[in-house]
C-alpha cells in the first residue's frame, strides 16, 4: 500500500514538458522554446506492451506541451493512424497458419487456460472460502490470503533462474555425437517446469477437496502450495514463447494463447459461483474441479510441446 501512493501521484504514460524541464533544472517555457528552435523530436522510452524483457523500445516523437493545441491534436491523430497501420501490417504479415497448427502452441494455450482457471478462481474465491468454511472475517481471510502470493513470487524467481541454469549447463557440456541438441534440452525443461506448476497445483488441490480440513492454517498451507507451484509455469509456457516464436512474434503468441486463457480463467469464476450456490457452498467440489483441470493442463502440455521455433 505504501508504494501505491507515489504511483498514483507520479505514474505518467510519457514525460511530460513541465517533468522533463525539471530534470534539466530549466523552467517549462525556457526548454521548450530550446526545443522549438533546435530541435523538434524528443527521445523518450515507450512500453510497446509486449510481454517480455525488450518492451521499453526507444522512441522520437514531438513534444506535445510544446505544440499548439490544434497542432497537438493533429500530431495524436497522426500517431494513432500510424500505429494502427503498424498493428494491422503486423497482423497481416503473422505466420498464422503456422502457430495455427503447431502442437506446440495448442499445448501452450491448454497449459495457460488451465492455469488461469486456477488462478482466477484462486484470487476471486479463497477469501471467501476461509470467510465461509472458517467463520473468518474479512481481515482474516485476507490475511491467510497474503501468504500464497508471497510463494507465487518466489517460485516464479526460483524456477526462471534454475531452468535457465539448467539450459545453460546442459548445452554448454554438447557433445558433438550426442543423441540430444539444444532444441531437446529446452523442450525437457520447460515440460519439466510446467508438469510441476500444473501437476503440483492439481495434487494440492486434490488432497484439499478430498478432505476439507478442521482448521485454516492447513488449508492455508495447501493453497500457498498450489500457487507457490502454480508460479513455475515461468519457467514453462511463460518462457516458451521466444523459443516457438523468437523476438520477433513473441509477443503476438503470447497474446494468442493469452486470449483463451483469460476467457476460460474469467470463465472458472463464474462456474464457482455457480457450483457454490447449487450445492450449497460444497467447496470440495469446486477444488476438485480446478484439481483435474490442471492435471488435463499438465498431461495436454507434456504431451504436445516441443520447443522447435515455427
Amino acid at each position: 500500500a505504501a508504494w501505491l501512493v507515489p504511483w498514483l501521484i507520479y505514474a505518467r504514460d510519457a514525460p511530460d514538458g513541465d517533468v522533463v524541464a525539471k530534470l534539466l533544472g530549466e523552467e517549462e517555457d525556457e526548454y521548450c522554446d530550446v526545443v522549438l528552435e533546435e530541435e523538434r523530436d524528443v527521445t523518450f522510452l515507450v512500453n510497446s506492451m509486449r510481454e517480455d524483457d525488450a518492451s521499453l523500445l526507444i522512441e522520437r516523437r514531438d513534444l506535445a506541451s510544446c505544440m499548439g493545441e490544434g497542432e497537438e491534436e493533429k500530431e495524436d491523430d497522426r500517431n494513432k493512424n500510424e500505429a494502427l497501420e503498424e498493428a494491422l501490417s503486423v497482423l497481416k504479415a503473422a505466420p498464422w497458419s503456422k502457430l495455427i497448427k503447431s502442437p506446440g502452441v495448442w499445448a501452450m494455450t491448454l497449459a495457460h487456460a488451465a492455469n488461469n482457471w486456477g488462478l482466477y478462481n484462486s484470487l476471486s474465491w479463497t477469501p471467501t472460502f476461509y470467510a465461509e468454511q472458517y467463520g473468518l472475517n474479512v481481515k482474516e481471510s485476507a490475511f491467510l490470503s497474503v501468504l500464497p502470493s508471497v510463494a507465487g513470487a518466489i517460485g516464479g524467481i526460483v524456477a526462471g533462474s534454475v531452468a535457465d541454469k539448467i539450459i545453460v549447463s546442459l548445452n554448454s557440456n554438447l557433445k558433438e555425437n550426442d543423441t540430444m541438441d539444444s532444441v531437446s534440452i529446452s523442450t525437457n525443461v520447460r515440460k519439466t517446469f510446467q508438469a510441476i506448476a500444473l501437476f503440483g497445483p492439481g495434487l494440492c488441490l486434490l488432497t484439499l477437496s478430498s478432505h476439507i480440513p478442521d482448521q485454516p492454517l492447513t488449508a492455508q498451507a495447501l493453497l500457498t502450495g498450489t500457487v507457490g507451484l502454480q508460479a513455475f509455469n515461468a519457467a514453462g509456457y511463460g518462457a516458451a514463447t521466444q523459443e516457438k516464436a523468437g523476438e520477433k512474434w513473441s509477443g503476438l503468441l503470447y497474446s494468442i494463447t493469452s486470449l483463451p486463457g483469460v476467457m476460460f480463467g474469467s470463465l472458472g469464476v463464474y462456474v464457482t459461483g455457480q457450483i457454490l450456490d447449487a450445492t450449497s457452498q460444497d467447496w470440495s467440489i469446486v477444488w476438485g474441479l480446478t484439481g483435474c483441470i490442471n492435471i488435463l493442463g499438465a498431461l495436454a502440455f507434456v504431451w504436445l510441446y516441443d520447443s522447435k521455433k515455427e
